[in-house]
């Protein structure tokens, strides 16, 4: 029963501090003020069970024959220790100002997550391949014009996406070599070939090595296998030369939503980044409504702002978490209506863009529970 409720209750405490902990730098950040994190590498939790049986005479006995009145007792004492490290130098750079790359998009993607949600939290603005004012579209609320007219591209691509007609996924073309058959000294490289995924075909004398490569993302209002081995190649060839943290967009005429086009990147940010657009949307560069484009579909949930972070005096009502911090309370408030779980969700992204900025060069083990009995 102890080891039970013990390892429970730990799991409840990271999870608690790990939401406190983001909650804290937003406010930290909306005060201009140093961030900081930290993490439990391990808990070692000790328990001690003492249990002691006896008997004595009844109160006021002096004499033998009267009986005896038996005692029972029992005690138990926990002793933790909760090894907690900051996160500083290379690990700092890499988890929070280093920017995401298009694989953490694309497994949040994966797992269901709106898109929507996801290019607002992550994504620093919209550059499309064009020229003019107009060619980046910053996801900053004080760009005014650019600001709304990324929130119009972004909800035509939730519209494409609630009708099945966005496809995110990567470009997959065919690596082939040929070969002749009547000659011996390609033995070794064929079988090093198959080795690593390549399929062996043979027709009259040539013998031909292929294999299904997979490149960079792209979101488009097309199926790209449909398009031909050529426009593929192209394709693969120019997403290849992108950042790490940019995304190729290809909305293009002749498919649905293709009549209000894009071609482009989503150039994704840093998790340090993220926090400063929560932070200081909070009141300094706050979002305001912006409806969608008329060319776009319909779209079920528009919230203002990308995550709604409550800031009031310190006997604000507490939310599903809250942390104070000089002077006053910032909460996520939870509810049962749309706009609240659209707010919880974020949160619970934003959690979730922490966790996946950890590097395998940093190799401490996660929170561990240790108990000696």
């Amino acid at each position: 029963m102890a080891l039970d409720k013990a390892a429970l209750a730990y799991n409840q405490s990271i999870n608690e501090i790990r939401a406190n902990e983001l909650l804290l730098n937003i406010a930290r950040v909306r005060h201009h003020h140093p961030i900081q994190f930290t993490t439990m590498s391990s808990v070692a939790a000790t328990f001690s069970f003492q249990m002691n049986a006896g008997a004595v005479p009844p109160l006021g006995a002096i004499t033998a024959g009267q009986g005896l009145s038996p005692i029972f007792g029992t005690g138990i004492s926990e002793n933790p220790t909760i090894t907690i490290i900051p996160v500083n130098g290379d690990e700092f750079n890499q988890r929070v100002l280093s920017p995401y790359s298009e694989h953490n998009f694309f497994r949040l993607y994966q797992q269901g997550e709106d898109i929507g949600l996801l290019i607002r939290m992550m994504a620093s603005e919209l550059r499309a391949d064009q020229k003019g004012d107009d060619r980046i579209l910053r996801n900053i609320p004080r760009r005014g014009k650019g600001y709304e007219e990324f929130r119009r591209r972004v909800l035509h691509l939730t519209a494409l996406n609630h009708t099945h007609h966005l496809f995110v996924a990567p470009i997959v073309v065919q690596q082939t070599i040929t070969f002749s058959t009547k000659e011996n000294d390609h033995l070794e490289t064929v079988v090093n070939a198959l080795e690593t995924g390549y399929r062996w075909a043979e027709d009259d004398n040539k013998g031909t090595l292929s294999r299904n490569v997979a490149g960079r993302i792209i979101v488009s209002n097309y199926d790209v296998s449909d398009l031909t081995v050529e426009e593929r190649n192209k394709l693969f060839l120019y997403t290849n030369a992108l950042p790490n943290n940019e995304i190729f967009v290809d909305i293009r005429p002749g498919s649905p939503g293709g009549d209000y086009p894009f071609h482009g990147v989503i150039r994704l940010r840093a998790f340090l980044a993220v926090l400063e657009f929560l932070g200081r949307g909070i009141s300094e560069e706050v979002e305001f409504p912006v409806e969608k484009d008329a060319r776009t579909g319909e779209v079920r949930l528009n919230p203002v702002k990308t995550m709604e972070i409550e800031d009031g005096s310190s006997d604000l009502g507490k939310g599903s978490f809250s942390i104070s911090y000089e002077d006053r309370t910032y909460s996520i408030l939870n509810g049962d209506n749309p706009e609240a779980i659209w707010n919880l969700e974020a949160f619970r992204l934003l959690g979730q863009l922490y966790e996946l900025s950890v590097h395998s060069t940093f190799s401490k083990p996660p929170p561990a529970i240790t108990i000696a009995k």
